[in-house]
């Protein structure tokens, strides 16, 4: 008799165990749309995701008892994607627009850019003040798909405009001299003309952000539950300051905007 009343006590131990076990489990796995093209962040290096928003995806997980899977989409797909009910979510250094606005919610912002111009080292007497001569004849380089080309297409349009497939190949044609500049944003502009990591000689940053673009997540319109626990988690980020030590990580380059001819990035 004993020994039954100790083998019923030890099943009801090994039932209790699992059902606190799976009562940790707070749901399953995300699923999270990403394009890795964008670095710092979003992109591949050495055969792995990394970047800014892989690393935002981790702790994310890790605060919410979560697995992370990462749906690998082009960033045209994104949004699609996320409404067909492929991804749960859009991690991809997306801006808000009054555009997407309108087809899906963005939680709290996590990081703010703008638009900036890259431009020849060689010709920086020449610019900003072209960039709004409507006589210059100035030759505008935008990539494809992007917020700068939005603001271009807006801003500019008795330019000449050229429409870029990837920032690489407007980048090279910005070397070669086929563009006088280069609309982009900010980690961008930073990227090719500030971090020593993968600064490009002879190209220049001007500093000064064309607009202010917020960066969010995105979520399906219905799914209010999920973005009120982003903002949420985003929120524990921020107060223990593991944003801010982050974006530290991945934007290296500072940059202090002082008078015009007198700009200064600094580590």
């Amino acid at each position: 008799m004993k020994q039954w009343v100790c083998t019923v006590k030890t099943l009801l131990l090994v039932i209790m165990a699992a059902l606190l076990l799976g009562g940790c489990a707070s749901g399953p796995d995300l699923r999270v749309g990403i394009a890795p093209s964008y670095p710092p962040l979003a992109f591949m290096q050495n055969g792995r995701l990394v970047g800014v928003e892989p690393d935002l995806a981790a702790q994310l997980g890790k605060q919410l008892n979560r697995g992370i899977r990462y749906e690998i989409m082009p960033f045209d797909r994104l949004i699609p994607g996320l409404q067909a009910g492929q991804i749960d979510l859009i991690m991809a250094g997306m801006s808000v627009t009054p555009e997407r606005q309108a087809l899906v919610s963005f939680s709290s912002p996590y990081m703010k850019i703008g638009q900036m111009l890259l431009i020849r080292e060689k010709d920086v007497t020449r610019f900003p003040a072209e960039l709004h001569n409507k006589q210059s004849g100035v030759r505008i380089g935008v990539e494809r798909g992007t917020t700068g080309e939005q603001f271009a297409l807006r801003s500019f349009t008795w330019s000449s405009l050229t429409h870029f497939d990837t920032t690489e190949a407007a980048v090279r044609a910005l070397e070669q001299g086929s563009i006088d500049c280069f609309v982009h944003d900010a980690p961008t502009v930073w990227r090719f003309s500030a971090d020593p990591a993968t600064l490009r000689p002879g190209l220049l940053g001007l500093f000064e952000p064309l607009t202010d673009e917020p960066l969010a997540w995105a979520v399906r319109k219905q799914d209010t539950a999920l973005l009120a626990q982003l903002n949420a988690e985003l929120e524990q980020m921020q107060k223990s300051g593991y944003l801010q030590d982050l974006l530290a990580k991945w934007m290296r380059t500072r940059v202090r905007v002082g008078l015009p001819g007198n700009l200064e990035a600094s580590r």
